[in-house]
């Protein structure tokens, strides 16, 4: 009984000089809600599609003030319309339209709580995307995948907290405008991202 009450304190000193790291790296996996936000409401509609994100953070925390960034790979898209504007309100004439990523945000933020155990925090900053496999669409869709940019830029903003080696985040992205200058089309994706990670150490 004394060496599991032993080993269960060195355990928790163990968390507890985790959480007190100014250094933290760990592992993230969460999902996501997608949609293309734009002005030709004939060929985009802004119906939410989910898919999921996986990763490693970084965080350096400097009093109350942290840097995080992070590399993930993840999954855009939205709804378009596929075939025609006559039948705009017929969901058998819309579907998926999605592409992958590979995300890297650099957030700034702020800590409310930094306590062994507890955190919570706010941050913001950019995040850029890197695409890395051709968008997948109908070959009857109006839209020309080739004039989905290579790379694009957005900003995220968002809270989370951590509860021992525990890391859970919510936030917001929108990105700029994801097709190539002088192309038909002019639309950004905005998502919203709930991940939970582990901390390493």
């Amino acid at each position: 009984m004394r060496r599991i009450l032993i080993f269960s304190f060195l355990i928790t000193l163990c968390i507890c000089l985790k959480g007190q790291s100014p250094v933290n790296v760990g592992l993230k996996f969460g999902m996501h809600y997608s949609s293309l936000i734009n002005s030709i409401d004939e060929i985009f509609d802004e119906s939410q599609v989910s898919s999921y994100h996986a990763g490693v953070f970084f965080r350096l925390n400097i009093d109350k003030f942290l840097l995080q960034p992070e590399v993930y790979f993840n999954t855009k898209g939205g709804v378009i319309n596929s075939f025609n504007t006559l039948y705009i309100d017929d969901p058998e004439y819309f579907e998926l339209f999605s592409y992958q990523t590979i995300d890297i945000p650099i957030l700034i933020g702020f800590n409310v709580i930094n306590k062994p155990i507890f955190n919570l925090r706010f941050y913001a900053g950019p995040v850029l995307s890197y695409v890395t496999t051709e968008p997948i669409i109908n070959e009857f869709s109006d839209l020309n995948v080739e004039e989905l940019k290579d790379n694009f830029v957005g900003i995220q903003a968002g809270m989370g907290f951590d509860l021992w080696f525990v890391s859970i985040d919510a936030r917001f992205e929108n990105t700029f405008n994801i097709f190539i200058e002088g192309s038909n089309y002019a639309a950004s994706n905005r998502i919203f991202l709930l991940s939970a990670g582990i901390k390493l150490f």
